[in-house]
């Protein structure tokens, strides 16, 4: 459940149907409590599945996380639903209707089929994935259909010594062509390590075969609104990704992260304070910014600023 309060709220009309629902699959799950002027409440399920498991097998059916991605900010490898990073506030990931079949092979092995529900093929996916362990590595191998495109990828997740190495990358061929060269790579790699001061740095890079170059106010919204897919992650060929966070004190914690479009010099900064205000109850700050170059005047400047104050209870 959000509420949307304020002059931006106010000045964007049918917001709620718009943005606030863009996370809403075949079903509707949806329900505007309260849209007025300056005022709105929306609230909708995420999760609403039936699930059987017995021995090996685990099936699903209902609205559920298809999780395949292996990345922070990037998951090619998520051809159900893809997440957006600058959606900070959805942590719980958004839901797709769909059936899901999974037998584990092992350990650290398995074999998973599922489907969604769509009423057009620009929104059905159906894939399949199979996962095993090599020499420490978990790697992913799948293949399908999604959404007017044959897609087959492979991902990683692993360590380079006290490292953490992770990748994935899908390759989308659209189904009625495919004799022609018209497909499109998109892939994903990311380093990450924990110091022993409880300093954290991670850092990523992003390319995808499809994307432009400078993209200008476009690209800045087509990157922070809308809903995504693997497929246009990023409007962008490349793109670089880097965050750090350290515990300044048992009760505060700071990050920062920082990604660049070198396409059209664009930067997205995203600092943050997290403070635990008693247990299970925090307060944080969080700022976003987006730098890029003024269409009108070609200064290069902040083209879009917030700062959010978020209040969470953990339970």
């Amino acid at each position: 459940t959000r509420e949307f309060y304020g002059d931006f709220y106010r000045g964007t009309p049918s917001y709620l149907e718009n943005a606030a629902d863009v996370y809403n699959d075949y079903l509707d799950l949806s329900v505007n409590i309260i849209d007025r002027q300056g005022m709105g409440v929306h609230s909708y399920l995420d999760r609403l599945y039936a699930e059987y498991v017995k021995d090996n097998w685990e099936i699903r059916a209902g609205r559920q996380r298809i999780n395949w991605g292996q990345n922070l900010a990037w998951n090619p490898n998520d051809v159900f639903v893809a997440y957006s990073f600058f959606d900070f506030d959805y942590e719980e990931r958004p839901g797709s209707d769909a059936v899901r079949v999974k037998y584990y092979t092992g350990i650290s092995g398995s074999v998973e089929i599922a489907s969604n529900v769509a009423d057009t093929l620009a929104n059905y996916v159906a894939a399949a994935m199979w996962k095993f362990n090599v020499k420490g590595y978990d790697v992913q191998v799948l293949g399908g259909y999604a959404r007017q495109d044959v897609v087959a990828g492979l991902g990683w997740a692993g360590n380079l010594g006290p490292v953490g190495f992770k990748g994935e990358g899908t390759y989308f061929h659209p189904a009625e062509n495919l004799a022609d060269t018209s497909g499109v790579v998109v892939a994903s790699i990311s380093a990450d390590y924990s110091f022993n001061n409880g300093f954290f740095l991670s850092g990523a890079g992003f390319y995808n075969s499809g994307g432009g170059g400078d993209q200008g106010l476009l690209g800045l919204g087509n990157v922070t609104s809308g809903r995504l897919t693997a497929k246009n992650l990023l409007p962008y060929e490349w793109a670089g990704f880097l965050t750090a966070g350290y515990p300044i004190s048992p009760l505060l914690n700071a990050s920062l992260t920082g990604m660049f479009f070198p396409g059209d010099s664009g930067l997205f900064l995203n600092p943050g304070l997290t403070v635990s205000v008693f247990e299970n109850f925090d307060m944080d700050a969080i700022g976003q910014l987006f730098f890029g170059e003024n269409p009108v005047s070609g200064d290069y400047e902040a083209l879009q600023k917030a700062i959010f104050v978020r209040l969470k209870y953990s339970y």
